[in-house]
């Protein structure tokens, strides 16, 4: 569990605060002493050392915890060592308006992507459905090459040279991904798919009952919202909040008496909006969820701030 906590706390935070946390704590407490130092040199080198140490220690914890989790994810799935086995698919998938037949490193996968036009590939919209849709480009690739290890390797090798060759357009993708979030329509639809609130296709009703014993029908019946539910659809005006969360840290790092910290939130917030939004196929609120606990934390340090304020002002008045 340990493991996978940590993989799920997202690759590219985790691999950030390798690096982050030990300069950060070497930023508050080893410059202060190197400045105060006596002169002597034997000091300013421990000092030096101990930040080395600790680095290098966060780097090899990062690359053990890393490595356990990939032979362990291998271990359950009776697979090779592997973060994700459909990493490929999911990057065509959502980036697959921008994909050119000449970014293929298969012929058969770029004639697939020639003739886009004949499954919407340029369609925004449509870009989960492409990896999990019948008839579409994921679909139809794999009824090309069979061997699932090389049709993940050819679509994710794909992805990359469109991502390199016209990184405008990757960025292109993440924006219109982004201004979804500022459609009340649109969230509202993607919270009641995640609420269950959808039609199931025969494909997934079979799946269900296969690997999970679980009966239902295709139009799941409407019942009254719980508890949750009735949270999860009321914060939605929050969320509105939260896809600001980079400016929200931002503010709170100028304002803050201790900017590291802030420092380090805006750096997170930052890293997950780009997640949530150049590798996500359309807005949705649960992919917020991570960036809300960040929002809460810089939204204390600015009321903390105002908190400050008051104080001499009420001081002041009482006197």
């Amino acid at each position: 569990m340990l493991l996978i906590g940590f993989r799920m706390s997202y690759l590219l935070v985790v691999q950030a605060c390798t690096i982050l946390l030990p300069l950060i704590a070497f930023a508050r407490c080893g410059i202060p002493a190197l400045r105060n130092r006596s002169g002597a040199r034997a000091p300013e080198a421990g000092v030096l050392k101990t930040g080395l140490t600790h680095v290098v220690a966060s780097i090899a914890m990062m690359f053990i915890m890393h490595g356990a989790y990939k032979q362990a994810n291998g271990w359950l799935s009776k697979r090779q060592p592997a973060y994700l086995y459909n990493v490929g698919d999911h990057l065509a998938a959502v980036w697959a308006p921008a994909l050119e037949p000449s970014d293929a490193t298969d012929p058969r996968f770029g004639d697939i992507i020639a003739n886009g036009q004949q499954f919407k590939i340029k369609d925004l919209d449509l870009r989960n459905a492409q990896q999990y849709g019948p008839v579409l480009l994921m679909d139809r690739w794999r009824e090309i090459e069979k061997d699932p290890r090389k049709n993940d390797r050819v679509a994710r090798e794909t992805a990359i040279n469109a991502l390199r060759r016209r990184p405008l357009e990757i960025v292109g993708l993440a924006v219109k991904t982004y201004m979804e979030y500022w459609n009340p329509e649109s969230i509202w639809r993607y919270a009641r798919i995640d609420l269950g609130y959808g039609k199931l296709s025969d494909d997934q009703i079979k799946m269900l009952a296969e690997k999970f014993g679980f009966q239902t029908v295709k139009q799941l019946p409407v019942l009254p919202y719980s508890l949750l539910q009735e949270y999860f659809l009321a914060a939605l005006s929050y969320y509105f909040i939260v896809v600001v969360s980079p400016l929200v840290c931002a503010f709170a790092t100028w304002l803050s008496r201790d900017r590291a910290f802030a420092l380090l939130l805006f750096i997170h917030a930052s890293i997950l909006m780009v997640m949530v939004t150049a590798l996500s196929p359309q807005a949705c609120i649960r992919y917020l969820q991570p960036v809300s606990v960040l929002t809460l934390l810089s939204i204390a340090i600015c009321v903390d701030w105002l908190a400050r304020r008051a104080r001499p002002a009420a001081m002041q008045s009482a006197s």
